[in-house]
């Protein structure tokens, strides 16, 4: 049967990746805290046991369609999804069942007369896309009280208090999507040469495991300005 999309780059032999995986563990002294699954660079599943060796987890291998599923190959000449593709870059972060995309940023300006003077404040929103994979076993939670699970910090270490969090749904179904916007409080200086934003979101949050980190150029974000803030905050 012809999967869709199917990459056909499955170019290196199993047990030469291996070796390879192997000979660096050996090499640069890693010892691993527990046993570790990984896939070959030509889609063989590996189990890196804590002990130093390793041994092939089955006669299946991996591979990923060109619209980011993960397929299993299996020995017997069937296949099935499995998931997501793993996959990380700067705005977007895929585990197997989450997709997390950041995708815009905008800087909200306000100004405001105070006798002859003007005061101006700003606030940063941050808008982000989650989708849930059709073979996710559960629905996530989206709690907008999760303020404490995001911190927000610029390329020079300034922090930015997290003000609350919108969501277009309080749970995420398999095979579903949601947007959520987050705001934080002020903006970076343009005197302090600030390169990038970056947003990291703590396990539990999104029913994450681990921590994942987004970041966006501050190049790249848009300013407006605005007649005053949306102060529907969560705390």
């Amino acid at each position: 049967m012809k999967i869709p999309n199917l990459d056909k780059a499955m170019c290196v032999q199993a047990w030469r990746a291996c070796v390879l995986a192997g000979s660096f563990f050996l090499h640069a002294g890693n010892v691993l805290a527990a046993n570790q699954e990984v896939v070959t660079d030509d889609g063989r599943e590996v189990l890196l046991k804590a002990d130093g060796t390793w041994a092939f987890s089955s006669d299946d291998r991996f591979a990923n369609t060109g619209d980011g599923q993960r397929v299993r190959l299996k020995a017997d000449g069937s296949w099935e999804y499995v998931g997501n593709a793993p996959m990380v870059t700067s705005q977007r972060v895929r585990t197997r069942e989450l997709e997390i995309e950041l995708q815009k940023a905008v800087i909200e300006i306000h100004e405001q007369k105070v006798q002859k003077n003007t005061r101006v404040s700003s606030q940063t929103v941050f808008y982000l896309k989650l989708g849930l994979s059709p073979v996710a076993e559960e629905r996530i939670y989206i709690e907008k009280s999760d303020l404490a699970l995001i911190s927000i910090q610029d390329n020079k270490r300034r922090n930015y208090p997290v003000l609350s969090m919108q969501t277009s749904q309080e749970s995420l179904q398999p095979a579903s999507e949601a947007s959520v916007i987050i705001r934080a409080d002020g903006s970076p200086p343009w005197w302090k040469n600030v390169k990038t934003l970056n947003i990291v979101l703590k396990p539990e949050i999104f029913g994450l495991s681990e921590s994942i980190s987004l970041s966006y150029s501050v190049d790249d974000i848009d300013k407006k300005k605005v007649n005053g803030f949306n102060n529907n905050h969560s705390r």
